[in-house]
């Protein structure tokens, strides 16, 4: 592996167990065995480190999630999220000081807005497709578009440090099926019959009082 790739591997493994904060580019570079000017060579300051890191994660999102068939149903949709919650769990480091982070280095903070303006357009996307399926209603939801990708992005930035707090002897999997459960339930007002048959199928849940959520 490569030196770069090394440092970026262990400062992720620093923020997310010391926090961002606390970890310092002194552990960093002792822990894969290389002098901390060499580790400055690549990455100057640890906000560097960071910014690397926050890209990479959409990236990796990215990979998965843009693509959008034909055929795109409830049940894509909600992988597509559960990928991207899966995906955000290997950088909590970043969502626990979020703010801090993003506010303070204009560069991350500029690539966030428009990655922000790129998720509304595939969201619209998928919208389209969810209706030209029969999974929600006509001239219903879509004009909401961007009101419901600023909800949907509120809840993915802040259920890391919310599940911390509030959901803390909760599994990874517990956690992520309830935030994904707030985010549907913005959707349940514009279900078609096709689309509510789904999307219980998709939470699976055992009996009808779990079924509350969506049902009547």
């Amino acid at each position: 592996m490569k030196t770069k790739d090394l440092i970026l591997q262990s400062a992720l493994e620093f923020f997310n167990t010391k926090g961002f904060e606390h970890a310092s580019t002194y552990d960093i570079a002792k822990s894969i065995g290389i002098s901390q000017g060499n580790l400055t060579y690549h990455f100057p300051t640890k906000r560097d480190l960071v910014n690397v890191l926050a890209k990479q994660m959409i990236a990796e999102i990215d990979n998965i999630i843009l693509e959008i068939n034909n055929d795109f149903s409830l049940k894509d949709f909600y992988e597509n999220l559960e990928y991207t919650f899966s995906v955000n769990l290997k950088y909590p480091f970043l969502y626990m000081n979020y703010s801090q982070i993003v506010l303070n280095d204009e560069d991350l903070n500029d690539y966030f807005i428009q990655n922000s303006a790129g998720r509304k357009k595939l969201l619209r996307k998928m919208l389209i497709t969810l209706e030209q399926n029969d999974y929600i209603k006509k001239d219903s939801i879509i004009e909401l578009n961007d009101h419901v990708a600023d909800a949907i992005n509120m809840i993915a930035i802040y259920w890391v440090p919310e599940s911390a707090i509030y959901h803390k002897n909760k599994s990874d999997e517990k956690k992520i099926n309830h935030h994904l459960s707030l985010i549907f339930l913005l959707f349940k007002p514009y279900l078609t019959a096709k689309g509510e048959e789904n999307i219980e199928g998709i939470f699976n849940y055992q009996s009808a009082s779990k079924k509350m959520h969506f049902a009547s």
